[in-house]
């Protein structure tokens, strides 16, 4: 196992990251005086305090010297950090992009928080607003907003682009990594990505142009129209199409729904209706040609698209079985 050449008492270093992590005094005493300083600036987010939990457990595993003494690193202490630090990531992610306030009535605390942050000041100096931007405030009286900093849970793709850049940057930061060796590093990336970037570019262009013609709702109609009412075969059918045609799961939504609904006149099977056209989408992005993060991620892996597809038929095959079946089980019950 790599090691440094510091070395601290590991019972001390491992109350400090326990008690005081959260605040980064573990890595002051280690000599990390960067690390020390980014936990305490980010010590409201939590991700400090939930690194420090998975720190002090590898560091209790660790084997310490006749001194009681550890190295500051190691690799198995970096590894883990590391795959703990992306799990947070990836769950921020998908958190940040979750309409959490449109789920949930009287959930506000998103967009309190974003008003928070746009009246922090020092003296008369908005420090977001003149740094990073004004978070996004509503007007409750006219309706309108303000701001370019979107509330968590209404991030859309930018958001998302500018966050990573600035998370790449702080990473890079942390790593000593030198400026020119950064600035050559993402360079490599964005050639890395340009051809799929331009793949995902050419699908999107795609499918607004099926939205916005309305080719899918003209063959999304004609398939409901094979069967008078609700029917389960007609309406997997729909959503397999829909979901190949429209790729994107608010398009698929907001632009078939109304279909569904108005050939199914019962409103006590739209719950049915739901389940498969959720269903039928989710499955179909693990396959269909239109789905850009499966293009996106064949690329990546370096999986040729026809590979992918004899390996996944079978697997989807059975999915689609029991999608089908729940879907028959409900409409049962209902």
């Amino acid at each position: 196992m790599k090691t440094s050449n510091k070395r601290v008492n590991k019972i001390v270093y491992a109350i400090l990251t326990i008690l005081l992590g959260s605040i980064g005094i573990n890595k002051f005493y280690a000599g990390k005086i960067k690390s020390g300083i980014l936990s305490l600036v980010f010590c409201w987010t939590l991700i400090p305090a939930i690194l420090s939990v998975a720190e002090f457990i590898t560091v209790l595993t660790e084997k310490a010297d006749k001194d009681g003494k550890i190295s500051v690193t190691s690799t198995r202490r970096t590894n883990v950090l590391f795959g703990t630090s992306l799990v947070i990531f990836v769950l921020f992610l998908i958190g940040a992009v979750i309409p959490w306030e449109s789920l949930f009535t009287n959930c506000k605390v998103f967009t309190d928080f974003n008003t928070w942050l746009s009246n922090i000041k020092i003296g008369d100096y908005a420090i977001f607003g003149n740094i990073i931007g004004q978070p996004v405030v509503t007007d409750a009286s006219t309706g309108s907003s303000s701001g370019v900093i979107g509330a968590f849970g209404t991030w859309t793709m930018t958001d998302v682009a500018i966050f990573l850049f600035i998370l790449t940057t702080v990473i890079a930061l942390c790593s000593k990594i030198k400026f020119n060796d950064f600035i050559a590093t993402t360079t490599d990336g964005i050639k890395k990505i340009l051809p799929v970037a331009i793949t995902a570019m050419l699908i999107s262009i795609v499918l607004v142009m099926m939205v916005t013609s309305g080719v899918n709702i003209t063959i999304t109609n004609w398939i409901m129209s094979l069967a008078k009412g609700f029917n389960i075969a007609t309406v997997s059918l729909a959503s397999i199409v829909g979901s190949v045609l429209t790729g994107d799961f608010y398009y698929f939504i907001a632009t078939l729904s109304v279909v569904f609904t108005s050939a199914v006149s019962n409103a006590d099977l739209y719950g049915v209706v739901a389940l498969i056209m959720q269903g039928m989408y989710y499955l179909m992005m693990l396959i269909a040609p239109t789905s850009v993060g499966l293009i996106i991620g064949l690329y990546y892996l370096d999986i040729p698209y026809g590979k992918w597809f004899k390996y996944i038929w079978k697997v989807l095959l059975a999915m689609l079985i029991v999608l089908i079946i729940a879907a028959i089980i409900v409409f049962a019950l209902v």
